[in-house]
């Protein structure tokens, strides 16, 4: 469409943006007024006192269309112009900064790589660089993690293993201070990959305020054909042996002919497993992975997607560090009544090595059952009666038991137990679990992830459900009753069926909805089953059902997926509890020499937040090298701690070790100790989303006052670079009267008024 217009108008639209109108040709006020009087005795004469007689609508096109034609004669006579700013040939500068980072060697450019389209444009027997040269001073960049001046694109060699946009145009502007420049071509695949994006929009206002415009030249393709890409990748940071972990990772997807990719997953450097996840072409999906750790102990765990024909094998894995403990947190169940489930659940996990069930079942008012206790002492009054003996416990089990049986002061710490110590919750069905409990109003129906009802239902309403898992719950580590989902999905279609006393009349914003239960009856209802949500420093579940000791009595004593699925379920409990001192890096993955920031949360026996700690961390690097750093308290977007930066110099696993203490002196109490782990190892940023950004490089540019071209267009780039207003430009005139758009105007205007007289007999 440009060019038709330019075609027309003889001038490019972006040049009349920049100019203003006028005539080159001064006609007197008398002249005017004879021209027009002579017009006006002509139209009379020609058209109004005629022989034949004309309807008025013929009459007045005719007029219409003979005034037109003498108004374009007398405008081509009068000269139009346009006036607009133009650079004096070789009077300024024009700073050209070409990417010389690996992702420049991408072959997406034709048949050639990207650096190689950037050379043959900037060659000195180019067009384009002609072009250029005739009109300014070129000083030419190449440009990585920083800028440097050379004298020929031959010497680019696409090495730079970062882009750094924001360095490279600041380095130019100090380099040309002083000198009359008219602006700055950027030539890049725009693939910048510092995480400062701030640096980038503060040098972009500062070459606003200074006139400096950027004219971008993207180079590559928006979309690389073909490329599977694992952005990122996460996972808990640590977990219990022997549980099954579910890691997320990010996944961008080019143009592919297949459903779906098979993620290889490697445990230090050994395969562990693959699964196969969705990943549709030309978009961006989070697929879940789960697997489960071989033995206790820091692992690093790969996540490779493969694809044999992949045009950047360098983006395919990402990499996390997961501790596994061997430990052994605690779970308090709290059961009002002797039932099924109660016994069935506890002979499920019998032989679970790590997580440590105890249990409290009232056996008469005010008698109960103890099992799983350390002690005498433990539990020999029933419930926990303060936050310190309730915060020992990891997570909570609520049974069939009423809220009258807690007094108030238990419902409000237990509600604290998720909200400030972390821990989770899950609440079971029952006859006495819910709405039927009396829980509505109280401190725990604000934990639930489901709103109560007002009433319970009565027993007539009771139906029989089949549980399955919901969409996002099919990869949930509670949902997996094996490790390949397709395996998993059919042992749930083998799940007996079971009675959910109460249904939940909604669902909480935030929730998720883990398990379904879906009518046997009628085939079209659907309930939720198991539903989570995070709370506070924690997080709450509800299991609606009573009787999820059918699926071990009604199914054969080999199958065990009633096992599977408690103790899945209970170490997800425990998996993220929150300790009293926790330590944390925003990643577990990063660069040689990249900043790491540590960041500690220290809390007292109430799991309330220290502020007058000491606290230091020792930093093991793999060589065994350690070094000490004093972390200062932080307070910053919601975190409350403390935090500290150092910078890695080794490759491999480094090992952070935590001390906290209070008082000084002989006074001194020590709050604790912990760790945590990050590796470090080759970082390849440059294959890392490495198709063409004309986003940044677009915004870059138009922010600026410049503009966005490819390289089949750099010739309007010398032009408006040409015409952009500064110190070394003057206003040049441009002819009008010679635009094809007037001859033809002139043409179609005359055949028109010959036609309509042919056609009426007047010719």
């Amino acid at each position: 469409m440009e060019q038709v217009v330019s075609f027309l108008f003889k001038y490019r639209p972006s040049l009349f943006e920049k100019s203003q109108f006028g005539f080159g040709a001064s006609v007197s006020g008398l002249w005017i007024i004879l021209i027009v009087l002579l017009v006006a005795a002509l139209i009379y004469f020609l058209y109004v006192r005629v022989n034949v007689r004309l309807t008025l609508p013929w009459r007045v096109a005719l007029l219409s269309i003979r005034a037109l034609l003498i108004a374009l004669i007398l405008l081509v006579l009068m000269r139009p112009v346009i006036v607009a700013p133009s650079v004096v040939p070789g009077s300024s500068y024009v700073a050209v900064l070409m990417d010389d980072s690996a992702s420049m060697k991408l072959r997406d450019e034709g048949d050639t790589t990207r650096l190689e389209a950037l050379r043959q444009a900037m060659s000195p027997a180019s067009r384009f660089y002609a072009e250029l040269a005739d009109k300014f001073k070129i000083r030419a960049y190449k440009f990585s993690s920083s800028a440097e001046r050379i004298s020929d694109s031959q010497e680019l060699t696409g090495e730079g293993q970062r882009t750094d946009l924001a360095a490279a145009l600041e380095h130019a502007t100090r380099d040309m201070a002083g000198l009359p420049v008219s602006g700055i071509v950027v030539m890049s695949d725009g693939a910048s990959n510092t995480e400062d994006a701030a640096k980038l929009e503060s040098v972009i206002a500062s070459l606003r305020s200074r006139g400096m415009p950027v004219f971008a030249v993207g180079i590559g393709r928006e979309r690389i054909e073909g490329d599977i890409e694992i952005v990122r990748a996460t996972a808990p940071r640590r977990a219990l042996a022997g549980s099954p972990i579910s890691a997320e990772a990010l996944i961008r997807a080019g143009g592919h002919d297949r459903k779906t990719i098979r993620i290889d997953i490697a445990e230090d450097d050994r395969p562990l497993r693959s699964q196969d996840v969705p990943a549709p072409a030309d978009s961006t999906s989070v697929a879940r992975v789960t697997f489960t750790p071989s033995t206790p102990g820091i692992h690093r765990y790969r996540l490779t997607a493969v694809n044999s024909d992949d045009p950047v094998a360098e983006n395919n894995s990402q990499e996390v560090v997961i501790e596994i403990e061997d430990a052994h947190p605690k779970i308090l169940y709290i059961e009002g009544e002797p039932r099924w489930e109660y016994g069935k659940m506890r002979e499920a996990v019998a032989e679970e090595k790590n997580v440590t069930l105890v249990s409290l079942l009232r056996s008469a008012d005010g008698k109960y059952y103890r099992q799983g206790i350390e002690n005498a002492e433990d539990l020999a009054a029933g419930f926990p009666k303060s936050e310190e003996e309730l915060f020992k416990y990891d997570a909570l089990i609520i049974g069939s038991v009423e809220a009258t049986f807690f007094s108030f002061d238990q419902l409000r710490a237990i509600e604290q137990f998720v909200l400030r110590r972390g821990g989770a919750l899950i609440a079971l069905g029952g006859a006495k679990s819910f709405t039927a409990g009396g829980y509505q109003n109280t401190p725990f129906a604000d934990l639930l992830p489901i709103y109560l009802g007002s009433q319970p239902p009565p027993p007539s309403d009771t139906q029989t459900f089949k549980a399955y898992p919901s969409d996002r719950g099919r990869d949930h580590p509670s949902a997996r009753l094996a490790e390949q989902t397709d395996a998993s999905l059919k042992a749930w279609e083998q799940m007996p069926a079971i009675t959910l006393p109460e249904t939940a009349s909604g669902i909480k914003p935030g929730a998720t909805v883990i398990l379904e239960a879906r009518s046997v009856s009628d085939k079209n209802r659907s309930v939720p089953l198991l539903i989570e949500q995070r709370y506070g420093r924690g997080r709450t579940l509800a299991l609606m059902a009573s009787d999820t000791w059918r699926w071990r009595m009604m199914l054969e004593f080999k199958n065990k997926s009633f096992d599977t699925f408690w103790k899945n379920l209970l170490r997800y409990l425990v998996e993220s509890t929150r300790k009293k001192i926790e330590a944390s890096t925003p990643r577990t993955f990063y660069g040689r020499s990249e900043q790491v920031n540590l960041r500690v949360e220290v809390a007292d026996e109430k799991y309330l937040a220290v502020s007058d700690a000491q606290v230091t961390a020792r930093i093991i690097a793999p060589s065994g090298k350690s070094a000490e750093v004093q972390l200062r308290p932080v307070v910053e977007g919601g975190f409350e701690g403390y935090g500290g930066q150092f910078v890695p110099d080794e490759e491999g696993l480094y090992k952070i070790e935590v001390a906290a203490q209070r008082g000084k002196s002989s006074s001194v109490v020590q709050l604790g100790s912990t760790q945590t782990n990050f590796l470090v190892g080759q970082m390849n940023h440059e294959a890392r989303n490495a198709a063409l950004n004309r986003q940044l490089l677009s915004r870059a540019a138009v922010d600026t006052g410049g503009k966005y071209y490819t390289l089949k267009d750099t010739a309007n780039l010398v032009e408006d670079l040409t015409h952009t207003e500064n110190a070394a430009s003057q206003r040049v005139a441009y002819d009008l009267w010679d635009m094809p758009i007037n001859f033809l105007l002139a043409i179609a205007l005359a055949s028109a008024e010959w036609l309509i007289r042919k056609r009426k007999g007047l010719a």
